[in-house]
């Protein structure tokens, strides 16, 4: 009996080793099944957490940044330096998040790229307020300039007008002017006006010079033109140069002239025409046209019957 009880205690030994080792194991699963996993699922959600608050940080970043530059259009063109730099950290982040680099390396170089992006925003808004300053003072510019031109052309009109008015001024008058015809009653050659075609020895004709101090004083020549009724040629003493004058460019015969010494004082002038012992005047309306050089002075006709 007793040898039989011998047999069989090292079979109880590995029966209760056996049950030990198990509960062990069992034991252990609980514990690290309770208690180890919790903490690496936390570690995990908190990895996960992190990466999208970055991930979203640099959206935004990156959603402004792409907002300004549309909203003020060509003046990002000035920035292109900066705006390089923005967009070369927003691709390294990614890549740092993506590979789920240490989260304080990540929010450091993040916090960076936000001072920079800040400082974009800062040059861009300082861009703008300098531009329309500038705009506003080339606005100020251009209205003075436009004042000014108006005030010069306004100048310029009233000297225009003034000058034209001057130049108006400026001309010899001539007034009263009476043509007649004449002839010598005797020897003493006493003037008698006629109107009989037969008699006549002279034509004469008479008007006053006008007192002008815009004129300057001296020497004006003033050329009579008698126009012959019916046929409108001029009695002339010959058909050249010698008889003619230019006036707006134009040649033009002349009857009789006189040259006066005026002194802007008005006075009367008379230029005659006397017949040759062969000519005879015709019947009908003669025309007389006084003229200067650069002027007409006005116009009187006479008739003989």
């Amino acid at each position: 009996m007793n040898d039989y009880v011998k047999e069989k205690n090292p079979l109880k030994k590995w029966v209760i080793l056996l049950a030990v080792l198990a509960f062990v194991f069992f034991g252990s699963t609980l514990y690290f099944g309770f208690f180890f996993k919790p903490v690496f699922n936390q570690e995990f959600i908190k990895t996960v957490v992190e990466k999208e608050y970055l991930q979203s940080e640099l959206d935004s970043l990156l959603i402004d940044h792409e907002r300004v530059k549309k909203e003020y259009g060509a003046l990002s063109e000035q920035l292109t330096e900066k705006d390089s730099v923005i967009l070369a950290n927003a691709a390294e982040i990614k890549k740092l998040i993506a590979s789920q680099a240490d989260y304080r390396q990540i929010k450091r170089q993040l916090e960076r790229l936000q001072s920079i992006a800040k400082e974009y925003v800062e040059e861009i808004d300082q861009l703008f307020t300098e531009n329309k300053q500038l705009k506003e003072e080339n606005t100020q510019v251009r209205a003075q300039l436009t004042e000014t031109k108006r005030e010069m052309e306004s100048i310029k009109k009233d000297k225009q007008e003034l000058s034209e008015t001057i130049s108006t001024a400026a001309v010899h008058q001539a007034y009263n002017i009476h043509a007649r015809a004449i002839y010598f009653k005797n020897k003493n050659k006493e003037e008698v006006i006629t109107e009989k075609v037969n008699r006549v020895d002279q034509l004469k004709t008479t008007f006053i010079l006008g007192a002008n101090s815009l004129i300057p004083a001296g020497p004006v020549t003033i050329y009579a033109r008698i126009a012959i009724p019916g046929t409108g040629r001029i009695l002339t003493p010959g058909s050249g140069d010698a008889y003619a004058f230019y006036f707006e460019g134009e040649k033009l015969q002349y009857t009789a002239k006189k040259t006066v010494n005026y002194d802007n004082r008005a006075e009367t002038v008379t230029i005659a025409w006397d017949l040759k012992d062969d000519d005879k005047a015709v019947k009908g309306v003669y025309t007389v046209q006084l003229f200067t050089d650069n002027q007409f002075l006005g116009e009187t006709t006479f008739e003989l019957r």
